[in-house]
């Protein structure tokens, strides 16, 4: 687990579409577009950050996408 990123952020056990998280046990980042209705098991996530529109837009992919996430100005 990355200290800076838990350390930045309480963890939660919901998300909302558009989310983009960090969830400690793998090194990974999520970005939610669709809801299941699922609560997120222990330890949670981190938001690091969201999508302001069209987050739906992952739906028309299957399996796994990669991403660039950049800091917008």
């Amino acid at each position: 687990m990355s200290p800076s990123l838990a350390a930045g952020g309480k963890p939660r056990f919901s998300y909302e579409i558009g989310n983009i998280v960090y969830w400690s046990p793998g090194p990974d980042i999520a970005i939610f577009y669709d809801h299941d209705g699922q609560s997120i098991p222990d330890p949670g996530i981190v938001i690091l950050g969201e999508i302001d529109s069209e987050a739906d837009a992952f739906k028309k992919y299957d399996g796994t996408v990669d991403v660039t996430i950049e800091a917008a100005d």
